[in-house]
Parts: structure tokens; C-alpha cells; sequence
């Protein structure tokens, strides 16, 4: 049997965790300004070169941010959903391109979570929120270039988020239509095809307009079909 030795927290990782916990357990709230760094050094008995590291720790993993001028000092971060996304977003891409995960799984997931916000969306939409869904559908009349399609349906999925009203749902469906936005920049979208995507996306907001949570996410799970079956297509004809 082979020994595993844990690795030792250095003290700075030591206050770091710290001061973390006391975020999570609210005894810190986002805004809050945290004690001086001499004020620290002191509370944790600890040398102010030691607070520094505690502190850039935080920093890096945007638990707290640092402002300047009479009134600076290390402040506990607001809860920012974009840039939530922004990071979730940079996550997926970087596995793209560094083979860590693949396409197919990253639609695996869209689907796992769209066909339930198509659901909750129609069960929850409000009279604004079909409006802005109407806003982004696609044009069935108007011949749109690859790029404009591509993004006029990745505004569509993120306004059925918004109308879920759940900010995880949000976030996360922004998330993957972000990293997935450079992927489809060199994709050829064949016409018919791309006629029959913009269809699917009338059918999933007729859907959501008569509030049928089942045909709403029946719908979706076609459309992400559809798309998946012309992913797999063009990636089998560029090996």
C-alpha cells in the first residue's frame, strides 16, 4: 500500500480558505470591505508580506476585488452573472480546442438542459419575454448569410433562457451558445437545411406561446436533432 501524502496549505492558503468560508457562510457579504492588511496581519498573527499572498489568492479566483483611492481597500465581489459566463464560456472553448472534451459532448448537454428550459419557459413566460422571443426569431422570408442564421439562433436559445427565469439555466445556456460561437464560424450551412432549422425555431416559440411545456421541449429536442445530424456531417466530411 502506497502512502498519499495531502499536500500542507501554506499559511496564506490557510487565511485564504478562511476568509473564503466566511464568505460562504455570509458572516462576509458581496460589498463588504475586508479589514486592512495590518488589521489582518494582526487578527491572524501573520506577517503583512503573508496577507498579500492570502489576498492575491483571492483575487485570482475573483472572490474579492481591489480598489484604489481614498476610499480603496479589498472589497468582497458582487455576484457578476456575466462574468460568470464569460469564465464558464472560456472553460468550454479552451476543452474544444485542447481536445479535453468533445462537440458531441457539449450538445449532450445542451440538450440535457434546453429541452428543460424549453419546458419551464412555457410554463413560466411572460407577455415581455414573447416579445423578445418573436424579436429573435430568424426571418422565413429573407435569405440570411451562415453567420447572421447562427446568430440570430443562438439569440433565440438565450432568450428561451430568459424566460425560465432561473438564473442557473441562464447562465449556463449563454455559456455554451457563447463557446459554441466560434466553432460554427467556419461552418456552411446548406439552404434547405437552414430552412428547416428556422422552421423548428417557429415551432418551439408557437409551443411556448400556448404554454405546452411538453411540445415546447419536444420541439427543441428536434431542433438540437437536426443541428447535431448536420455537426456530425460536416465533421465527417472534414477528416
Amino acid at each position: 500500500m502506497t502512502l498519499k501524502h495531502k499536500k500542507l496549505l501554506t499559511l496564506s492558503e490557510q487565511i485564504a480558505d478562511q476568509i473564503r468560508t466566511a464568505v460562504i457562510n455570509r458572516d462576509l457579504n458581496p460589498g463588504d470591505k475586508l479589514p486592512s492588511e495590518q488589521e489582518l496581519a494582526d487578527q491572524f498573527q501573520v506577517s503583512r508580506p503573508t496577507i498579500r499572498d492570502a489576498l492575491k489568492i483571492l483575487s485570482a479566483s475573483k472572490l474579492i476585488v481591489t480598489k484604489s483611492g481614498a476610499k480603496g481597500g479589498h472589497f468582497v465581489s458582487e455576484i457578476n452573472l456575466n462574468d460568470l459566463v464569460s469564465d464558464i464560456s472560456d472553460f468550454i472553448t479552451l476543452s474544444l480546442s485542447l481536445e479535453g472534451m468533445t462537440i458531441d459532448e457539449v450538445i449532450e448537454v445542451r440538450e440535457t438542459v434546453e429541452l428543460k428550459a424549453c419546458s419551464l419557459a412555457a410554463l413560466r413566460r411572460t407577455e415581455a419575454d414573447l416579445k423578445n422571443l418573436k424579436a429573435c426569431l430568424p426571418s422565413k422570408e429573407v435569405a440570411l448569410s451562415d453567420q447572421h442564421f447562427y446568430e440570430q439562433d443562438f439569440k433565440f436559445h438565450e432568450a428561451i433562457a430568459e424566460a425560465t427565469h432561473n438564473r442557473m439555466v441562464i447562465t449556463t445556456i449563454k455559456a455554451i451558445t457563447l463557446s459554441l460561437t466560434p466553432y460554427f464560424t467556419n461552418m456552411d450551412c446548406p439552404a434547405e437545411l437552414k430552412k428547416g432549422l428556422i422552421l423548428d425555431l417557429f415551432g418551439i416559440f408557437e409551443a411556448i406561446e400556448q404554454k405546452d411545456s411538453k411540445l415546447a421541449a419536444e420541439r427543441m429536442k428536434q431542433h438540437i436533432h437536426h443541428f447535431s445530424n448536420f455537426v456530425n456531417d460536416f465533421s465527417s466530411s472534414s477528416l
